[in-house]
Protein backbone atom coordinates (compact mmCIF):
# COMPACT_ATOMS: atom_id res chain seq x y z
CA UNK A 1 0.00 0.00 0.00
CA UNK A 2 1.54 3.21 -0.71
CA UNK A 3 1.21 6.89 0.99
CA UNK A 4 -1.26 9.61 -0.26
CA UNK A 5 2.27 11.46 -0.60
CA UNK A 6 3.28 9.23 -2.92
CA UNK A 7 6.35 7.98 -1.09
CA UNK A 8 6.98 4.12 -0.92
CA UNK A 9 6.21 2.81 2.76
CA UNK A 10 8.73 -0.31 3.55
CA UNK A 11 6.91 -2.97 5.77
CA UNK A 12 8.57 -4.35 8.58
CA UNK A 13 9.49 -7.94 9.23
CA UNK A 14 6.01 -7.98 12.25
CA UNK A 15 3.56 -6.55 9.25
CA UNK A 16 4.49 -9.02 7.00
CA UNK A 17 4.07 -11.98 9.85
CA UNK A 18 1.11 -10.67 11.04
CA UNK A 19 -0.97 -11.04 7.62
CA UNK A 20 -3.19 -14.08 8.03
CA UNK A 21 -5.71 -16.08 5.58
CA UNK A 22 -8.84 -17.84 6.19
CA UNK A 23 -10.18 -18.99 2.65
CA UNK A 24 -12.02 -21.92 2.18
CA UNK A 25 -12.56 -23.52 -1.54
CA UNK A 26 -14.88 -26.88 -2.45
CA UNK A 27 -15.94 -28.68 -4.97
CA UNK A 28 -18.84 -31.14 -4.37
CA UNK A 29 -22.86 -32.27 -4.42
CA UNK A 30 -25.33 -30.37 -2.72
CA UNK A 31 -26.72 -33.09 -0.48
CA UNK A 32 -30.32 -31.07 0.27
CA UNK A 33 -32.48 -28.26 -1.21
CA UNK A 34 -31.96 -24.94 0.37
CA UNK A 35 -32.59 -24.05 3.80
CA UNK A 36 -33.97 -20.67 3.31
CA UNK A 37 -34.65 -18.27 6.29
CA UNK A 38 -34.87 -14.36 7.08
CA UNK A 39 -33.16 -12.18 9.97
CA UNK A 40 -34.98 -10.42 12.18
CA UNK A 41 -34.25 -7.37 10.11
CA UNK A 42 -35.12 -9.50 6.46
CA UNK A 43 -31.89 -10.54 5.17
CA UNK A 44 -32.34 -13.65 3.57
CA UNK A 45 -29.76 -16.52 4.79
CA UNK A 46 -29.78 -19.91 3.27
CA UNK A 47 -27.91 -23.02 4.66
CA UNK A 48 -26.32 -25.93 2.56
CA UNK A 49 -24.98 -29.42 2.97
CA UNK A 50 -21.74 -29.84 0.76
CA UNK A 51 -20.34 -33.58 0.36
CA UNK A 52 -17.05 -33.93 -0.97
CA UNK A 53 -15.18 -37.34 -1.50
CA UNK A 54 -11.60 -37.92 -0.06
CA UNK A 55 -9.58 -40.90 -1.74
CA UNK A 56 -8.45 -43.95 0.35
CA UNK A 57 -5.17 -43.15 2.23
CA UNK A 58 -2.96 -45.48 3.90
CA UNK A 59 -4.84 -48.49 5.25
CA UNK A 60 -8.17 -47.19 4.21
CA UNK A 61 -10.18 -49.29 1.52
CA UNK A 62 -12.90 -46.74 0.11
CA UNK A 63 -13.15 -43.39 -0.07
CA UNK A 64 -14.62 -41.46 2.31
CA UNK A 65 -17.35 -38.37 2.40
CA UNK A 66 -16.86 -35.79 4.57
CA UNK A 67 -20.16 -33.35 4.67
CA UNK A 68 -19.26 -29.37 5.18
CA UNK A 69 -22.38 -26.96 6.23
CA UNK A 70 -22.58 -24.22 4.13
CA UNK A 71 -24.25 -20.35 5.09
CA UNK A 72 -24.89 -17.90 1.87
CA UNK A 73 -26.30 -14.33 2.33
CA UNK A 74 -28.63 -11.81 1.23
CA UNK A 75 -28.28 -12.20 -2.76
CA UNK A 76 -25.80 -15.18 -2.89
CA UNK A 77 -28.86 -16.85 -0.62
CA UNK A 78 -31.52 -15.25 -3.15
CA UNK A 79 -29.70 -16.83 -5.93
CA UNK A 80 -28.98 -20.12 -4.38
CA UNK A 81 -32.81 -20.35 -3.13
CA UNK A 82 -33.67 -19.94 -6.91
CA UNK A 83 -31.29 -22.11 -8.55
CA UNK A 84 -29.32 -24.70 -6.81
CA UNK A 85 -31.43 -27.91 -5.70
CA UNK A 86 -29.80 -31.47 -4.06
CA UNK A 87 -27.32 -33.47 -6.18
CA UNK A 88 -26.27 -29.90 -8.09
CA UNK A 89 -22.57 -30.02 -7.90
CA UNK A 90 -21.18 -26.97 -7.13
CA UNK A 91 -17.73 -24.44 -6.73
CA UNK A 92 -18.12 -22.32 -3.33
CA UNK A 93 -15.05 -19.86 -2.05
CA UNK A 94 -15.66 -18.86 1.75
CA UNK A 95 -14.03 -18.36 5.06
CA UNK A 96 -14.35 -21.10 8.00
CA UNK A 97 -16.15 -19.73 11.07
CA UNK A 98 -16.25 -21.85 14.34
CA UNK A 99 -18.75 -21.40 16.60
CA UNK A 100 -21.08 -23.77 19.64
CA UNK A 101 -24.53 -24.83 20.71
CA UNK A 102 -25.59 -26.31 24.00
CA UNK A 103 -27.68 -29.29 23.66
CA UNK A 104 -28.87 -31.20 27.27
CA UNK A 105 -25.91 -29.44 28.95
CA UNK A 106 -23.23 -30.27 26.61
CA UNK A 107 -21.71 -27.65 24.55
CA UNK A 108 -21.55 -29.07 20.62
CA UNK A 109 -18.85 -27.24 18.55
CA UNK A 110 -19.59 -26.31 14.89
CA UNK A 111 -17.82 -25.05 11.57
CA UNK A 112 -19.56 -23.37 8.82
CA UNK A 113 -18.26 -21.78 5.17
CA UNK A 114 -19.56 -18.37 5.60
CA UNK A 115 -19.83 -18.48 1.28
CA UNK A 116 -18.87 -15.57 -0.48
CA UNK A 117 -18.40 -17.12 -4.19
CA UNK A 118 -20.67 -19.81 -5.65
CA UNK A 119 -20.53 -21.29 -9.04
CA UNK A 120 -23.41 -23.99 -9.97
CA UNK A 121 -21.46 -26.74 -12.11
CA UNK A 122 -24.29 -28.39 -12.87
CA UNK A 123 -25.34 -27.92 -16.25
CA UNK A 124 -29.32 -26.23 -16.98
CA UNK A 125 -31.08 -26.90 -19.99
CA UNK A 126 -31.59 -23.51 -21.16
CA UNK A 127 -28.01 -22.66 -19.60
CA UNK A 128 -25.34 -23.11 -17.32
CA UNK A 129 -25.62 -20.04 -14.69
CA UNK A 130 -22.85 -18.71 -12.39
CA UNK A 131 -22.24 -16.02 -9.87
CA UNK A 132 -20.11 -13.92 -7.64
CA UNK A 133 -20.90 -11.83 -4.30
Amino acid sequence: MEPADGSAQKLTREDEMSRTINKVILVGNVGRDPDVYETKKGTKVVHLSLATNRPPFGDEAEQRTDWHRLTLWAGLAQFTEENVKKGDRIYVEGRLEYDAYEREGVKIPTADVSVRELVLLTAREAEEVQVAA
